[in-house]
């Protein structure tokens, strides 16, 4: 699996795969991130992104020019947000069940 190891600054330990949707989540956000800021993709890593649709879906990042132009790419249909039965795509969500920490008890006064 070839991933960009550049949209990783902030981690010592680079991932050699991504095992888990939500692992999967955090790439796909952490490219769209880069590429909002014209930092463009490398064309292995739209290989690997077309195969998961599933995550894209599930995941979605309403606000990323970059995610909407990945599902036109590759010629899936619009996501209008937020969507029955999609989670919704909240980057200290991700981080939480990366870090096994469960939901977070603060999350209801926001």
């Amino acid at each position: 699996m070839y991933l960009d190891h550049s949209v990783y600054p902030d981690v010592e330990a680079l991932p050699e795969s991504l095992d888990s949707d939500e692992e999967r989540a955090d790439y796909i956000e952490r490219i769209c991130a880069a590429w909002d800021f014209d930092i463009f993709p490398e064309p292995e890593t739209f290989d690997l992104l077309i195969e998961w649709k599933s995550v894209f879906d599930r995941y979605p990042l309403p606000y990323s020019p970059a995610y909407h132009t990945f599902r036109r790419i590759f010629g899936w249909e619009p996501v209008a947000y937020p969507a029955e039965g999609r989670v919704g795509h909240l980057t200290y969500r991700v981080k939480d069940r990366l870090e096994d920490r469960g939901p977070d008890p603060c999350e209801a006064m926001v």
